[in-house]
This record gives C-alpha cells, structure tokens and sequence, in this order.
C-alpha cells in the first residue's frame, strides 16, 4: 500500500472517530429536586442529613444509565457504594495500594464514588474504568466544560460519561467552583455512600472532612495504614486511632459494605468437599496469589508447620519468605487460619 493510500485510509479513521466522539457538553443533562429524592436509593440517604442539597444535577450518557445509578442497580442485582477519596498530594503508596484492592474486588457489585479531584479521586475513578466498575464523579462545579473543576481533568470526566458512568453537581451547569464548594459536596459523597475508603489525607486535608462526615452519619470508614513520618498520611492514620476501620485487605471492604460474611466464609474451608468446591474455588479468587497459594496448601495438609510450610511454598511456587510471613500474617489477620503450638491450621 502507498504511503498516499495510507495516509489516506488514516484520515478517514480519524474522522471517522471524531465525529463518533461525544464532547462532555453534547452529554444529557437532568435536574432531581430535593422532593423527589425519596424516590430513588442512591439520593434517599440524603434526606437524613440536615443539610440536604434543594436539588441535584446530573450527566450521562443515557436515560437507562442515569435510572442503573439512581436506583443502584445493575443487570436487576443492587450494587453498594463505595466513596473513595484521598490526598490531591497522593504518594505512589496510595496509588499502589488502591489499584491493588479494586483489583482484587472485580467482580463484587460495587459503585466507586469519588470527587473528580487531583490526585486520589482522579485515580480512583481512572481504576474503576480500568477494572469495569461503575463511577460516580461529583466534582465541585457546575456541569459544562467552560466550569468544570478540575479543567486538566475534563478528558477524564469525558472518559467517565463515554464508559457509562454517572456524574452528579449540587450547582447549575455555568457554576465556577468556589472554595466552599468542596467541604459542601463532601457532604454529599458521604452521604450516598454505603461506606468510605480514605487513601491518604494529611493533617489538614479536606479528605478529613468527609471521613467526620461520614461518621456522623453513621457509615462505615476505613483507612489506608501508611508510614508515621509520611506527610500524606498524618491526617488519615488519626482517624485509625479515632476509631476507623484499617484496611489491610480487599476483605475489609467488602465486610464495611456488609458484603462478606466471614464467619460463613471460615465455615466453608473446613470442608474441602465437591458439594462445595465451586464456593471455595469463588473464595480463593479473592486472595491475592500469595495468599491463596497458602491457602490452598495447608487446606490440603490440614495442618503444617510454619517452617515446612513456607519452605514448601518457597520451593513450589517461588515465593520468598518474607512475602510468605506478610500473606501468613494477612490470612491470620482476616479470621482464615490460626497458628497452634507451631502449627497453621484452618479455623474451625
């Protein structure tokens, strides 16, 4: 093919995608009052509050999507939400670590819920997309493009609407962000939300302030554990010591959002039988290798030694020791296992 036929065939594509894409303004608009909140499960949890915002404004991609949202479900299963929000001066720990456990909750019916912010909020919205779940984005603005806050990030928001997802603003569309905006949509994230996953927020981050928030409104909050020293993380390791959840697993999440049942799940290991292979099989895949590999291991053994144990794994599968002891520690932490006089066992 000629380079003038190429280039030909090439510009073609390209128009071709341009006329297919759909700026974020040429998105549907729609407005919710405060009195018809009532109708809908995702905006009734905000009738409890005392502030209540008078009305809702919203953007996607079309009706049946908006409706999937609005009453939390999808493919007729009910979805809880997830609001996910952390430092705009995010480490790379942070961005590790949250792209680690949505990972591994692909597949549980869940909504990720974040602020559209730098940092945190702009990555938990780019790992849900990756990991296809649903997104909800309230940013503090108004809904065009000539207002959206942050502006660097209206590709992204694009992004969000293009793969199905929702966003909502308490502010009508031509409305400029204002710095008390943002304190005031938190109250809305935290609201909605089933549960609160805080990243990392140092000492005076307006992170802290959705995490009281939700708090006082009676949902559960869990928080990433990082380093004493790290700056990032002054504010949100305080939470931990004023009461909140720390979150070491995906398993934490899934039992804020009332989703695991771990005592029946500790039931199901201690039978390893084909009438239910295929619910220990499901189990597994929510462990991360490490943690399965052991798993796996003293099931078949029914109990071992820790030292025949992680030398046996170490052998079998490559694993060093020292990530050995931290999915050890994990599995123990969670309620799977427990160590007796130098053996691992499953609890029973």
């Amino acid at each position: 093919m000629s380079p003038e036929i190429l280039n030909e065939n090439l510009e073609k594509e390209l128009d071709i995608l341009e006329e297919n894409h759909i700026s974020f303004d040429d998105f549907p608009s729609f407005k919710i009052e405060k009195k018809d909140f009532h109708k809908y499960a995702l905006l009734s949890p905000l009738l409890e509050i005392r502030d209540a915002p008078k009305e809702l404004y919203f953007k996607f991609k079309d009706e049946e999507i908006l409706n999937n949202f609005l009453q939390k479900t999808f493919d007729g299963e009910e979805y809880k939400i997830l609001t996910v929000v952390g430092s705009r001066r995010n480490t790379n720990y942070g961005k590790e670590v949250l792209d680690y456990l949505l990972k591994y909750l692909v597949g549980e019916k869940i909504v990720v819920v974040s602020g559209l912010a730098l940092g945190i909020d702009s990555w938990a919205h780019k790992t849900a997309l990756k990991n296809n779940f649903p997104t909800i984005s309230i940013p503090g603005s108004g809904l065009s493009s000539a207002v959206l806050y942050p502006a660097n990030n209206l590709e992204l928001a694009e992004n969000i609407l293009e793969n199905n997802n929702l966003m909502i603003s308490e502010y009508e569309e031509d409305k400029k962000s204002q710095m008390y905006f943002f304190p005031a949509r938190n109250r809305i994230m935290a609201a909605i939300s089933d549960a609160v996953l805080i990243v990392e927020a140092g000492e005076k981050s307006g992170t802290l302030i959705t995490a009281r928030l939700a708090m006082e409104y009676g949902k559960n909050v869990g928080v990433i554990p990082n380093n004493i020293f790290a700056e990032a993380s002054l504010g949100s390791n305080k939470l931990i010591q004023d009461g909140a959840t720390p979150v070491l697993s995906e398993l934490d999440i899934l039992e804020m959002l009332r989703i695991s049942e771990n005592s029946q799940r500790v039931l199901d290991l201690n039978f390893y039988t084909k009438e239910n292979e295929e619910q220990l099989k499901k189990l597994l895949n929510k462990l991360n290798k490490n943690e399965r590999n052991l798993l796996q291991k003293i099931i078949e053994a029914g109990s071992v030694e820790k030292d025949i144990l992680l030398s046996e794994v170490e052998e079998e599968f490559g694993t060093s020791y020292t990530d050995s002891l931290v999915a050890l520690m994990s599995l123990e932490i969670n309620g799977f296992i427990k160590e007796e006089m130098g053996e691992i066992r499953i609890i029973k």
